[in-house]
């Protein structure tokens, strides 16, 4: 009911008075500025605000400036704000600092905020949204929001989104929202002691006798003539009276009506001027641009071609030597097959041989009659077991693929080694240790070879000093022994049985050779792991 009795008042005093003025009551203002940013702090707002609080004093505003202010204290002043409108009158907020907008929703950044996503925003920020609904809550005749906070975002990096500015805004009914630049675009800091958009409202708002919209309007204009229209102050507007802030004109004045008329008709020419002048500017900036677009897609075939040119004959030299590593590869596997369809005949044919019996030697049938022996008798011998076959000599490849798997070394003296994995090479044996990696740090590969029918191999043993006690490092020292310890293995690859090598190990480093007892040899095993047969 007071809301709807203040419009019908403020109705009646529009259409029963010339000239009418919005507001005569009182003149409330929040006046905002953060400057101390952590990552991106500001030169200007801190300024801004102090000398904006002062200029709206001597105006007649009761000011509750904050500058540099958290965002418990941003919110706290919103309140008190809030509840200093429901007095009636006119409210202006005044903001100067980092905005940014997060899908379409504009938040002023207090001091502190601790952003590192878009998500954070909402919760680390004030929504210029809630200044709004706090005025409109109100019920006073007039709100004021000025935003001098449209520069670059500080936290663009972290953001999803490249948005850059202020989103719109509407204002609601009785209310006029002002940018610093134009919506989704950004305001310059200014070189001196205020922002550019805040040293020409500082000029303008004291201008005594032009109504609000005017004052906003000569902002507009001198900031796109001081920065050559690159920065466009933005303003969304539902006020339908007049609000003087610097007083109202005097109705004596007979030739200034008419004065001041010819003078708004020939600032909105200006600025109608200045309008079309952008909207040419940006014509011819988006052809300027889909023109770069053509001639880079352009470039970008032109280049691919070229490239596609210049590596053609490396391309076909490539193809021409994977086709001979190819057949060089199937000519390998073709000898390999053949070489195992060998293999596995003569060991058939020798477990055939192996099997066969022995016939006992054919005498004749005894003649009837009297025999006469031309040798003596030999005396009785046990008969021999038939002669084993001779161990078969296969190539120097072939042993080399029947090594080629992971074996476990075994010692009667149980001997801690790891295990060792052999894979062949052309000519050539490589072998990697395997399997506990405690037991594979303490052990070095350093020998591996293939001679006449043995194989041999070499393991360092690696004991750190720091790791021995320090009376048996001492000892060692004094009798001129190497921490380290080298110990050779040898395996009988005749001797073969199975998945099993039998092995030799014995210490062969220089402190073995002065030491009888540490020369003993080690019987031992190769023991094939994973389930095959043979080596």
């Amino acid at each position: 009911m007071r809301i709807s009795n203040r419009l019908i008042l403020a109705l009646a005093a529009l259409f029963l008075l010339t000239g009418p003025a919005l507001a005569s009551g009182g003149r409330f203002a929040l006046v905002i500025g953060n400057s101390a940013y952590k990552d991106k702090p500001l030169k200007n707002p801190a300024n801004d605000a102090r000398d904006m609080g002062r200029t709206l004093q001597r105006l007649g505003f009761d000011v509750q400036l904050k500058t540099d202010v958290s965002l418990r204290d941003m919110e706290e002043a919103i309140r008190e704000f809030g509840e200093r409108l429901k007095r009636g009158g006119v409210g202006m907020f005044y903001f100067a600092g980092h905005g940014v907008q997060v899908q379409g929703v504009n938040y002023l950044v207090p001091v502190g905020a601790r952003i590192t996503s878009e998500s954070d925003a909402k919760f680390e920020c004030v929504d210029a949204g809630r200044v709004l609904g706090k005025m409109e809550d109100a019920g006073n005749e007039l709100n004021i929001v000025i935003l001098d906070a449209c520069r670059n975002n500080p936290f663009a990096r972290s953001f999803r989104s490249a948005e850059s500015g202020l989103a719109r805004m509407d204002a609601p009914t009785g209310s006029i929202v002002a940018y610093a630049t134009a919506p989704n675009s950004v305001a310059s800091d200014g070189k001196g002691s205020n922002g550019l958009y805040t040293k020409h409202l500082l000029e303008n708002i004291t201008t005594p006798n032009i109504p609000i919209e005017e004052v906003f309007k000569r902002v507009r204009i001198g900031v796109m003539g001081e920065t050559s229209k690159k920065q466009v102050p933005w303003e969304s507007s539902s006020i339908s009276g007049y609000f003087y802030v610097a007083g109202q004109p005097q109705q004596a004045a007979a030739g200034r009506p008419a004065q001041s008329a010819a003078e708004q008709r020939q600032q909105d020419q200006k600025l109608k001027e200045y309008i079309a002048g952008l909207e040419a500017e940006k014509r011819q900036v988006e052809l300027e641009r889909a023109e770069l677009e053509r001639r880079r897609r352009q470039l970008d075939q032109e280049a691919a071609r070229k490239l596609a040119e210049a590596q053609a004959p490396q391309e076909k030299r490539l193809r021409e030597q994977l086709a001979v590593l190819e057949a060089e590869r199937r000519k390998l596997e073709q000898e390999r097959l053949a070489l195992e369809a060998a293999r596995r005949e003569t060991e058939r044919l020798q477990t055939a041989q192996a099997k066969q019996p022995v016939k006992p030697p054919q005498t004749a049938s005894p003649v009837p009659g009297p025999q006469v022996s031309a040798q003596p008798p030999k005396p009785w011998q046990p008969p021999q077991p038939a002669a084993r076959p001779k161990p078969r000599v296969d190539d120097r490849a072939t042993v080399l693929s029947r090594l080629a798997g992971t074996w476990r070394l075994e010692t009667d003296g149980n001997w801690n080694f790891p295990m060792l994995q052999l894979k062949p090479g052309g000519d050539t044996l490589y072998g990697t240790l395997v399997g506990d990696q405690r037991v594979v740090e303490r052990v070095e590969l350093s020998g591996l070879a293939v001679e006449d029918g043995n194989l041999h191999v070499r393991l360092d043993l690696k004991r750190p000093p720091q790791q021995q006690p320090a009376a048996r490092r001492l000892r060692e020292l004094l009798r001129g022994q190497a921490p380290a310890r080298s110990i050779e293995c040898v395996g009988d690859l005749s001797g073969s049985q199975g998945g099993e090598i039998p092995l030799v190990c014995e210490r062969v480093d220089a402190g073995a050779k002065r030491d009888d007892a540490a020369r003993r040899k080690e019987t031992g095993r190769m023991v094939r792991t994973g389930g095959q047969r043979g080596f």
